[in-house]
Parts: C-alpha cells; structure tokens; sequence
C-alpha cells in the first residue's frame, strides 16, 4: 500500500517523523510526499534548499520526494491542494495521511461540505458582508449551523488544508481513503514546546540564537548546522529592500496580473508600498478584516516573484522528483509506464514537456534565482538547471 503525505518540511522535525511512523503503521509500505519548494505558502522563503529538504526527507523514512512548483505552492488552500493531490494521484496512492486537530473522519468530510451547503453560504454572504474576512465568516456559519467542534475543527489551518485535500481527492484520486492523525505534543505554529515536540515555526525562531536538536531528528539537526556555518540559512529579510524596490517599481495595473483581488487588495498592496519601511510594515499596513495576514504576506511574495494569478487553476504539468530512496526506485519505475505527463528528474527531461510545461519550469528557474539570494551567503544562480534527482541509498 502506498501513502501519500502533503509537506513542507521547513524544518523536518519530531513530529513528522511520529507523523511518518504513524503512516506505516497504518499499512503504508511506501511513502510519497509531495513537498513545497523553495517558497511556502505561509508567504516565506523555505529555510534551507528543496534538494537537501528532500534528501533529508528521504533519510528520515520518505521513498519519493515531488517537488510542489512555486505557483501552487504558494496559492490559496484550493490551489495548494490541487497542485499536491493531483500531483499524488500519478502515484496511485491507497491513502493520503495528513496531520489533524480530530481524527474523526465524518467531522472532516462535514467541514469538506460546509462551504458548498446553502445554509453556510447564506450566512458566509451576510458575515462577510458585515466586515469578517472569509476564513472567519465561514467558522462563525459553520459553528451556527453545525456546533463548536465543527467550528473549532474548520477554524485550524490544518483542517482547512484537509478539506480541501478531500474535495481534490474526489476528483484526482476517487479511492484514495485518508487517514487523519492527530498531532502530538505542539500545535500547528505554537509558541510552546511540548516535551522533545515543538512547531516548525517555532523552532524556525528558535534556530537564529538557540538549539533546536532536541525538537529534529539528528540528520536535520546536521544538515541545519552545516547550512547555518556556511551562511545559507535562507531568511526573507536578506530579500527586504529588494522585495520593496520591485514592489515600489511596478505600475498599479502590473499589480493585477499577480494578485487574486477580490474587493480592493491590489490598491492596499500598491498604496501601503509607498509608506512602508519594512516587510513587517507593508503586511501591517496592507491586511485588513477582510485580508489575513498569511494572505497578504503570500500576495506580496506572488508579486515580487512574478507568478501569474491564474496559473495554478490548472493542475501540475510535469513530476519533479527531488530525491527518492532505493526502494522508491521501483515505484518511480511504475508510475512512468502509466504516467500521461513527463517525470523530470534533471534539466534536460524538460525538453519533452509541452508549452504549459515550459512556463512553468521557467518560473522554476527565475524564482530559484532570487532564492539563491535570501541567504547570507550569496549562491550562485542556476540551482534549479544544475540539480538532478538524488539517490539516496
């Protein structure tokens, strides 16, 4: 049986590696994960590169590693999910494993539900039009209607996440079941360490003045150390002024071919540039009760990396495998009989791709481009063309 795991990894942690455990003990004799690149859909930079992301991963229990490209990495939840299930469903996962506040499946088919029940979006139209953004609207109507738990359940990044995976599978992958576990020890970006448990936000603040090796496994404990002495621990703020200056450069009508405006955010966007002075500023001065803070931190990134808004309405046109184990070898082996679109495993593979294909792996490159220089350490460019698939014996 195989599983299937939707991730990040930035960093990959205690938790993940209990979330792995889980999953093969479930039944799963092979693990695919499908993980976000160099950008994260939180609005950031990853931490350290997707090829030593993805070996890591390999390491700590993984058999495939598919890169997520940065337009669906960095799209909303639907877009996010799209991009990772249809990309899983090439594999013909068995289950889809993800972590969740609840393991009650029927409660998350429910929330999977509610933005489609007539009910929940009378009163998501009426909260919404009262000044609530739409995460917020759709907790409040989903708790009216259904109760607290379902409430509490929708209201948690994860679940969100997990709704949306639910609705992909039913078009990419119909007989794939899932298979919710319920986190241990530390919350999704808890400030609190639970025993050797402890967020990935929260040990990405730990990691600038603290040790985090009680919180990782020892081969990401390793590869943070390696990266953090050699200057190429990536942070957004060795990005700061050029993010601003692209950002102050570009017309207001440029603004709406990367920004997904639904009632005024390309103006806030455009308007808050001016006056601010700081990543931090221009988030503050943008967000609004109808723009979360995640979002505009996502948009401002979409803007200065250039992704088109539209381009992740699609699904994936072509695999990246990262890294894959020996044993994930044969796995690679049959999903190419069957695949209808090209696996690439090195630059020149992208020469069979169609012209969908090819805009999209020139984001690649150009978005891997300005990554190689969010890190102290100045890296060279071209990353995305020089780096082949790793085997990781």
């Amino acid at each position: 049986m195989t599983g299937g795991i939707v991730c990040e990894y930035n960093p990959m942690h205690n938790g993940h590696i209990y979330h792995i455990e889980k999953t093969k003990a479930a039944g799963a004799d092979f693990i695919v994960c499908v993980m976000s690149g160099n950008f994260v859909q939180r609005g950031e930079c990853a931490l350290i590169d997707k090829w030593q992301r993805a070996e890591n991963a390999v390491r700590n229990g993984a058999d495939v590693v598919i890169d997520l490209p940065v337009p669906w990495a960095m799209g909303s939840a639907e877009s996010f999910a799209r991009g990772s299930i249809s990309l899983l469903s090439f594999f013909g996962i068995d289950m889809l494993s993800f972590g969740s506040e609840t393991e009650k499946e029927e409660l998350l088919q429910l929330c999977a539900n509610a933005p489609e029940n007539e009910k929940v979006i009378s009163l998501l139209k009426k909260y919404m039009a009262d000044g609530l953004n739409y995460p917020s609207a759709l907790s409040k109507a989903v708790g009216e209607i259904f109760g607290e738990e379902a409430k509490k359940i929708i209201s948690s990044p994860n679940s969100t996440l997990a709704a949306e995976y639910i609705k992909q599978l039913r078009k990419y992958s119909p007989e794939c079941h899932i298979l919710p576990i319920k986190r241990a020890g530390a919350q999704h970006d808890s400030d609190a360490p639970e025993g050797k448990f402890a967020s990935a936000s929260k040990i990405r603040t730990m990691l600038e003045n603290e040790d985090v090796s009680h919180f990782v496994p020892d081969i990401t404990a390793e590869m943070l150390s390696k990266n953090s002495q050699a200057g190429t621990v990536h942070r957004l703020k060795y990005a700061e002024r050029a993010i601003l200056s692209s950002l102050r450069e570009m017309k207001k009508e440029d603004y709406s071919l990367y920004v997904t405006d639904d009632s005024g955010l390309v103006s806030r966007i455009h308007e808050s540039v001016k006056n601010a002075e700081s990543l931090d500023e221009l988030y503050s001065l943008a967000k609004s009760k109808n723009y979360t803070h995640a979002r505009v931190r996502r948009e401002v990134l979409n803007l200065y990396l250039k992704i088109p808004k539209d381009i992740s309405k699609q699904a994936p046109p072509y695999i990246r495998i990262l890294a894959v184990s020996e044993r994930g070898l044969s796995l690679l082996a049959g999903a190419k009989r069957k695949l209808a679109v090209p696996i690439v495993t090195k630059h020149s593979d992208m020469a069979a791709s169609d012209s969908f294909g090819k805009q999209v792996y020139a984001l690649q490159c150009a978005t891997t481009d300005k990554f190689a220089l969010m890190s102290e350490k100045v890296r060279k460019s071209g990353l995305e063309q020089k780096n082949s698939m790793k085997i990781v014996k």
